[in-house]
């Protein structure tokens, strides 16, 4: 048992005296008060209360810092249906990873210093988190012969659930791969076949975290589970893919894009590919500009490099463009051309409609 010193107690002591000895006058204070003058007016009444009451501090707005904390269920309905004030935003920083930004809804990030908004690129990483919006994805790969061609249809829905995490659901209803061909998408994983298939796509759902976001850069890392929803020996794959992504803006609204990754089968095949992206692109219009808002110019290089078996490493340009059509209507297009004898298609071409709510 521990001995507690006698300094202790005497302080113990002291301070219970003090307390009962305090107790003990109030009483005889409240029986013999001290006689006071009467208050000449009821002005003075209110004017002598309203002399206990300590000032009234001025607001401060530099002082706020915007935050604003709901329940984990609010959370997620303000950030999925909400009205979110831009004004609002403030940094998220890596240092505060896991004491900010967890229980505050989703607010959009603001256009970086050089000009830039914050948005999506075909065969490109994303490195930030999005509002709540979805599209639709056309894939068709063309092959020369004795390969057959292959084509993709798929809905990809965003879900920002707080201002540091997004769950991303990707829903490849109709796939397509021909004899020795791959898949018009970034799966390297894809194995030829010996026959012409059409089947229904793996589908994956990925939670990604906010790492670290400023007005000019953001980093993002991911976890994207692929669920055997598909059919052998095209689909019917189970895979883990963690990525780390960010997303960099400069002046001259010239943005800088980028990501690396590791696709870690688990069952149905497949091989353990390591998935390295880089892209450039530069926003040409403003947002507003009918038919051509935000109108964008890019190109994303992707290296797919296989580390469990014969390593090779198949590499692809995608040159593309983004456009706001209106009333949050986008259209992206991109070209995926091959630069390596290992390659998923000889040439390809990808579509994507989006609406953004």
């Amino acid at each position: 048992m521990a001995c507690i010193s006698p300094d202790r107690v005497m302080q113990a002591v002291g301070v219970f005296a003090w307390l009962l000895g305090g107790a003990m006058a109030r009483p005889a204070a409240a029986q013999e008060p001290v006689p006071t003058a009467p208050a000449s007016s009821f002005a003075d009444l209110v004017s002598s209360v309203e002399t206990d009451q300590p000032p009234v501090q001025p607001f401060n707005p530099s002082a706020w810092t915007g935050r604003t904390e709901y329940p984990l269920s609010e959370v997620i309905w303000e950030s999925l249906f909400g009205k979110p004030d831009p004004d609002t935003w403030r940094p998220l920083l890596l240092s505060t990873l896991f004491s900010e930004g967890w229980n505050e809804a989703w607010v959009p990030s603001p256009i970086g210093s050089g000009g830039a908004p914050r948005q999506g690129w075909i065969d490109a990483a994303d490195g930030t988190l999005y509002q709540p919006l979805g599209f639709f994805t056309f894939a068709q790969a063309f092959n020369q012969g004795p390969k057959g061609n292959a084509y993709l249809g798929a809905f990809t829905l965003f879900t920002p659930l707080s201002r540091r995490l997004e769950l991303i659901i990707n829903v490849p209803f109709v796939l397509r791969d021909s004899a020795a061909s791959g898949l018009p998408i970034i799966n390297p994983t894809g194995r030829s076949t010996f026959k012409s298939q059409t089947t229904y796509g793996d589908m994956s759902f990925t939670p990604r975290v906010l790492l670290h976001e400023t007005k000019d850069f953001s980093l993002t890392t991911e976890m994207a589970v692929l669920v055997p929803t598909g059919t052998q020996p095209l689909e019917g794959k189970t895979a883990l893919i963690p990525n780390v992504s960010f997303w960099t803006n400069f002046p001259g609204r010239w943005v800088v894009r980028g990501g690396i990754g590791d696709m870690i089968p688990v069952g149905g095949g497949g091989t353990n590919t390591l998935i390295s992206q880089l892209a450039i692109g530069k926003v040409l219009t403003d947002h507003d500009v009918p038919l051509f808002g935000d109108f964008t110019l890019y190109v994303s290089a992707v290296g797919d490099t296989t580390l469990s078996s014969g390593q090779h490493t198949e590499v692809r340009l995608t040159p593309g463009l983004r456009t706001h059509l209106g009333r949050d209507y986008y259209f992206l297009a991109g070209l995926p051309t091959p630069v390596t004898t290992q390659r998923i298609g000889d040439i390809g071409m990808i579509f994507w409609f989006m609406k953004v709510w």
